[in-house]
């Protein structure tokens, strides 16, 4: 039976934390990720027992002892193999910035780090690591604290599995004309748009702008823009703007409207996430 078993997720951005990084602890059963991206990489470790979930083009199933690496900008979604059984897990989001500062003193070379094309490793060890540095950062007031205690996972995520590579993974192979479209979208979030103002700056008709956009990140046109929204949405959350002004800020029509989405994509309010990260 499900109806006593809820969603649990905490989501929140610290603010004292290498100038401000989100981490999540949740116990998911309803809950399930629509295809979405992150600007930062997710770093997950999986305690109990299993969610379904696709990567770019890879499905797989992360169980107990998972431990899961997602570049910055890949698609990506999750959801319970048993909703009666739901998963457990933590996640850390840190920047491109942060894992190439920190792989100065574990990679030799230049360039930036990633992990491979293993979204998904088996790593009980690494998994109870992650799991036990999330409970500390939930719990810890002391700045200095959480920062060594984040660095330490950094270290041994990137020692174990970092590479460098020459070129950064996420536009490799991003048509030059959907890439200005979506610097376009991120100039003009706020703003009412049309499939036609954006096909234009592509230099493309719209139909064919549509179907080569989703081809090219794995997102309609409009769910890429409310991605962006809610990124948005997040860092004027977290720093104490009310959700009535964020709304209006980023481009949603009224508070509703953000509330809306921003549960549908995070399993939390805007209210909570503004909370625990006060």
């Amino acid at each position: 039976m499900t109806q006593n078993r809820r969603d649990d997720i905490r989501l929140w951005r610290d603010n004292e934390l290498h100038g401000g990084m989100e981490i999540l602890q949740a116990s998911c059963y309803e809950h399930s990720y629509p295809p979405h991206f992150h600007d930062e990489f997710v770093i997950a470790a999986f305690a109990r027992g299993a969610q379904r979930t696709r990567i770019s083009r890879q499905k797989g199933i992360a169980a107990a002892g998972t431990v899961m690496v997602i570049m910055p900008g890949e698609v990506h979604t999750g959801e319970a193999v048993q909703r009666d059984e739901g998963w457990d897990y933590c996640a850390f989001y840190p920047s491109q910035n942060l894992i190439n500062d920190v792989a100065e003193t574990v990679l030799k070379g230049r360039g930036d780090v990633n992990f491979g094309t293993d979204g998904m490793r088996h790593d009980p060890r690494i998994a109870r690591r992650m799991l036990h540095a999330a409970r500390v950062l939930n719990a810890s007031d002391d700045p200095l604290e959480k920062t060594c205690v984040m660095y330490q996972i950094l270290n041994i995520l990137i020692g174990n599995y970092g590479e460098r590579s020459v070129k950064g993974a996420r536009q490799d192979f991003m048509r030059a004309d959907i890439r200005k479209a979506i610097e376009f979208l991120h100039c003009s979030y706020a703003q009412t748009l049309t499939v036609k103002e954006i096909a234009a700056v592509a230099g493309l008709s719209e139909f064919y702008f549509m179907r080569t956009f989703q081809a090219m990140t794995g997102l309609s046109v409009h769910q890429y823009l409310t991605q962006i929204r809610l990124v948005r949405a997040k860092g004027l959350l977290s720093r104490g703007v009310n959700a009535s002004q964020v709304a209006s800020d980023v481009g949603f029509f009224d508070q509703s409207h953000l509330i809306k989405h921003f549960r549908a994509h995070f399993g939390t309010t805007p209210g909570l996430f503004a909370a625990a990260s006060a």
